[in-house]
């Protein structure tokens, strides 16, 4: 059974969604940047059987409130501790992809004593030039063309080709995704990403952590693999078939990577 909510925290009006049975322990699972809480939709049938799952449409993503803009990764962890305490949640495992496995960076850093373990997947954890760079091109890009051209952008470097050929219900659902994000949300989200400075503190992560990547993730693999070499006793996965949304693109591996870790 699913329960939707609206919940006030941290200055803004969350949109969250809760799967599970009560009494089971807590898993929150943080989207990309452009996306909301339906990306893990394959998801929630595997991983209610271990836990009472909560997703959170970031602020400015889906259904939140996009107040704030821009935003840090110090203000979207605070988001979701916020949530926590107003749902009375006082330990979390917490699944992020991209922008939410960095965010789950800072969740396992900064709010240690509120989280189990973390999986952090399809992410990086620092901000060189060519990255921030990119996303001021992006930026160009909204305000000149809007979201229409953010996302045929997008959707080539975060779906193998073989998808966007064979596939096209998943695309339209990634794009529908995209296109559903506020212009205020992305701006804020992407000024977060130009100043993502994590990388220098991932050995101070005390709890279990899983990497996980997307075998076809562009720049992703090796940077993963190179951030799980600093975080003590970390695993790391690659995803066969899958670009940037691993989780989409190939859900059974996926699941199987992060099922048995989360489970502990």
């Amino acid at each position: 059974m699913q329960t939707e909510a609206r919940v006030v925290a941290n200055g803004a009006e969350f949109r969250v969604l809760i799967d599970g049975l009560e009494g089971k322990p807590w898993l929150t699972c943080l989207h990309s940047l452009a996306t909301r809480a339906e990306l893990w939709d394959d998801q929630i049938e595997a991983l209610t059987q271990d836990f009472r799952v909560l997703r959170i449409d970031a602020r400015g993503h889906g259904g939140s409130d996009p107040a704030g803009s821009p935003y840090s990764f110090d203000q979207l962890a605070n988001d979701v501790v916020a949530i926590w305490d107003q749902l009375g949640i006082e330990r979390a495992a917490v699944l992020g992809l991209s922008m939410g496995g960095m965010t789950a960076f800072g969740l396992a850093l900064d709010h240690a004593s509120r989280v189990t373990r973390i999986v952090a997947a399809d992410c990086r954890s620092d901000a060189p030039e060519f990255f921030r760079n990119m996303w001021a091109e992006r930026q160009r890009v909204l305000g000149e063309k809007g979201m229409e051209a953010i996302a045929d952008v997008t959707i080539p470097t975060w779906l193998t080709e073989e998808t966007r050929s064979r596939r096209p219900d998943l695309v339209e659902r990634v794009r529908g995704m995209i296109l559903d994000t506020s212009r205020e949300g992305y701006l804020g989200a992407t000024e977060a990403l130009r100043g993502l400075d994590y990388k220098r503190r991932l050995a101070g992560i005390s709890c279990p952590a899983c990497l996980v990547v997307g075998a076809a993730d562009g720049p992703h693999p090796a940077e993963m693999r190179s951030m799980a070499e600093l975080i003590p006793g970390s695993r790391f996965v690659e995803i066969p078939a899958a670009a940037h949304l691993a989780n989409l693109e190939n859900p059974d591996a996926f699941n199987e990577a992060i099922r048995g870790f989360l489970k502990g």
